[in-house]
């Protein structure tokens, strides 16, 4: 009898060491993975777990956390925003204190962007505005004839808009953000970073130029009017085919890109802005290739906000004629914003 139980309980026991062991092995395999949730936890690399003061970083940061939270940092102060540049990365190439040149004395404008926005994060924005009970007095949009395509909230972590924008939980929102920070692409540079403070000109992931916004409004110091100071021509004369391409000036026109689901995004956000009696204006950026916008594409445009808040700036035209208005093919200077803003308030 005594004897069984023993056989009986051998096997038992073995099978729990067994189960021991492989606990163990597992531990030790995820280690790595643990160590950089504690990384992640502990030095916030996307600042996006808290509130900062100044948003700028050697990592390259997720521009809808960075304007949100600098919309955060005055929503309650003597001077909340009540003014908006939204839109795409193109944004850059417009001064928050030119713009409110422009504007009805009390204006205080900010950028409110993201890298490759798309109807649905924009329409968000604004709705997330409008929960928090801002003052939408005014607002610029900037997109590209492209992005009118786009109704969908882009995948990827530069993409993910914060809780308060998207209405999912913090926690989803910092899992789908961590989920990048491990992938060996961007760790692997970081902790390069911090072991000797040095940041590998070709790690995407990281910034090696230092203040790259004002912390007051968004607006972007680029990096790129220092180099073309002192590099002069040399800079456009450096860049490769791909950055700057040849153009033939020939007008191409461009596909249609508005259908019924982008026109009832577009529907929804000329709502929300007539709900406030918003100041606001479309603009269709001057594009270095000069394929011009669709005809069809202005038109609806044109019908649900109103022909004389469309502005579009596309094609062979004076706004994309000389490439020294360019940084490359994708991004505009300041000087040509400027133009456009006085075509666009000035006509």
């Amino acid at each position: 009898m005594e004897n069984n139980r023993q056989s009986a309980a051998t096997p038992l026991a073995d099978s729990r060491r067994a189960a021991l062991r492989l606990l163990i092995k597992a531990f030790v395999f995820l280690l790595p993975f643990w160590a950089a949730v504690v990384l992640y936890l502990h030095d916030d690399p996307y600042m996006s777990l808290h509130r900062y003061r100044v948003y700028d970083s050697p990592v390259v940061l997720n521009e809808n956390f960075v304007g949100w939270g600098i919309y955060c940092n005055h929503r309650h102060g003597p001077h909340a925003f009540n003014s908006f540049i939204m839109g795409n990365s193109c944004t850059m190439a417009y001064r928050c204190a030119e713009w409110e040149r422009y504007l009805p004395h009390g204006a205080h404008a900010m950028r409110l962007f993201g890298n490759a926005e798309s109807l649905a994060g924009l329409d968000m924005k604004l709705h997330a505005l409008e929960r928090d009970h801002a003052r939408i007095d005014n607002v610029l949009i900037v997109l590209d004839a492209s992005s009118l395509g786009d109704d969908r909230q882009r995948d990827g972590w530069e993409h993910i808009l914060p809780p308060e924008v998207s209405g999912k939980g913090n926690l989803l929102t910092q899992v789908q953000m961590m989920r990048t920070f491990i992938l060996p692409d961007f760790l692997l540079p970081y902790l390069k970073y911090k072991l000797t403070g040095q940041i590998s000109s070709s790690a995407k992931c990281m910034n090696p130029y230092g203040r790259i916004r004002n912390p007051e409004n968004n607006d972007s110091y680029n990096p790129r009017e220092r180099m073309i100071a002192r590099q002069g021509e040399a800079y456009w004369q450096g860049l490769d085919a791909k950055k700057l391409p040849t153009r033939t000036h020939r007008q191409v026109v461009g596909p249609v890109y508005i259908f019924a689901p982008q026109a009832r995004k577009l529907l929804d956000i000329a709502a929300l802005l007539k709900r406030h009696h918003t100041n606001y204006r479309i603009v269709i950026s001057p594009d270095y290739k000069q394929v011009a916008m669709n005809p069809k594409d202005r038109e609806s445009l044109y019908v649900i906000f109103g022909r004389k808040n469309v502005f579009d700036f596309t094609g062979v035209n004076r706004f994309t004629a000389d490439y020294h208005d360019y940084y490359e093919a994708a991004h505009y200077r300041p000087r040509l914003g400027d133009r456009v803003m006085r075509a666009v308030y000035r006509p």
